[in-house]
């Protein structure tokens, strides 16, 4: 390692870009993971039906994993202070448009504009954040992605608030606006460590791409990280109904989900010491053991009590997680190609966002109920902590490889 990038790590530059990591995760994770809160004024402000008003969140989400995960590879050739001004510059660009438009067409482009850069600067946020520390990485980085968990927890408070005094533009502008001022401000400090400052745009090419999707760990590991996160987007999308289903009175359900980002603001930070400790992996798997284990639990919920016993679970596996993939799969593939690995990561993972909604749905549908949709989604989060951690547990073996190459 050279000394310009050793004196670098763990340093207080390093935790500025942490404390500019928490920010604009948790305005931009905040603004569009949310949407549930404000899609019935936005709806009714641009005359949507229930069907329109959903798609345009599929819109958003489909844009953020894939859009912005491939940015990710792309973005590795590139410095980052400019690619992070202009993620700032679109996201103001969007609400200023949401602001002018009517029809549902302008209000798709404008929510994919607002996925599209939301995605690109949450790949860089996670990506970067690992490549400045070495002893404190597991601190560092559930440190940052406590945005994620605080902006769930907060901004439907902020949007209740707003609403109750304002319209959804104007919301949306108040909201859209003091993101993309943040954002901005954050591009002054977002930079590579001095050591890879050319690592990267050497590192991401055809050569890299083919050697990385023939490696047989990378093929595991990219199809089981979708499944390990099957279970957030049931909860995003499905879980008040699969309480109400087991008996939960609505006004105590639509609480749950509040649960899961609060406990997982404290599971980020404790999962990252944790992992210090010990093994990153390890700790991942255990999360994503929770997650599975909480979800079985679901069918057999039938109270109160019940109910929020699971969702410390989930918020517990939720913050282990969020806090650990990044830093294992920069550890596995390579610092040098770190932004380009997360987002092809970051593109699996818009699989599951998509079609487990549908899943589930579709399932208790037919089966009448959710029990059968539960206990397979279960399975697929368990069979997807299996595929990922062996996936990402050979960075000594290809290392030996290529030094056995060299020599």
């Amino acid at each position: 390692m050279s000394e310009p990038r050793a004196s670098a790590l763990d340093s207080a530059t390093g935790w500025t870009i942490v404390g500019f990591g928490l920010a604009v995760l948790l305005l931009v994770w905040g603004m569009i993971f949310t949407f549930t809160v404000y899609r019935g004024e936005l709806g009714a402000a641009f005359g949507l039906s229930s069907i329109q008003t959903s798609s345009v969140f599929s819109i958003t989400t489909a844009a953020f994993f894939v859009a912005g995960g491939l940015a990710g590879v792309v973005i590795a050739r590139t410095p980052l202070r400019p690619v992070v001004a202009i993620g700032g510059v679109a996201i103001g660009a969007a609400v200023g448009l949401l602001q002018v438009v009517s029809s549902y067409l302008g209000l798709a482009v404008a929510f994919a504009v607002l996925g599209v850069a939301g995605g690109t600067l949450f790949v860089i946020v996670i990506s970067l954040v690992p490549q400045w520390f070495d002893e404190r990485e597991g601190l560092a980085m559930g440190v940052t992605v406590i945005g994620n968990g605080l902006g769930v927890l907060v901004l439907p408070f902020v949007w209740v608030w707003l609403l109750d005094r304002t319209g959804i533009r104007t919301a949306l502008a108040v909201v859209g606006g003091a993101t993309a001022v943040v954002v901005l401000l954050s591009s002054i400090v977002s930079r590579r460590p001095p050591g890879l400052r050319g690592g990267s745009a050497a590192a991401v090419d055809r050569a890299w791409l083919k050697s990385t999707f023939t490696d047989r760990r990378f093929q595991a590991a990219i199809v089981g990280f979708p499944l390990v996160w099957s279970w957030y987007f049931m909860l995003s999308s499905s879980l008040v109904d699969v309480l109400t289903t087991a008996g939960i009175e609505q006004s105590v359900a639509a609480t749950a989900f509040g649960i899961v980002g609060g406990v997982s603001v404290l599971a980020r930070v404790g999962s990252g010491t944790l992992a210090d400790l010990i093994d990153g992996r390890l700790t991942f798997a255990a999360g994503v053991t929770l997650g599975g284990l909480g979800v079985l639990s679901l069918t057999v919920v039938d109270s109160p009590v019940l109910m929020y016993a699971a969702m410390v679970v989930f918020g517990i596996g939720l913050g282990t997680l969020a806090a650990l993939f990044s830093p294992i799969v920069v550890g596995a593939f390579g610092e040098e190609h770190a932004t380009a690995a997360v987002g092809l990561f970051n593109v699996s993972e818009a699989s599951t966002a998509f079609l487990t909604p549908i899943m589930v749905n579709a399932l208790a549908d037919a089966t009448g109920g959710y029990g059968v949709p539960l206990v397979i989604l279960s399975a697929m989060t368990l069979l997807g902590a299996a595929l990922f951690y062996w996936g990402t547990g050979g960075p000594a073996a290809r290392t030996e490889a290529t030094q056995g190459e060299t020599a």
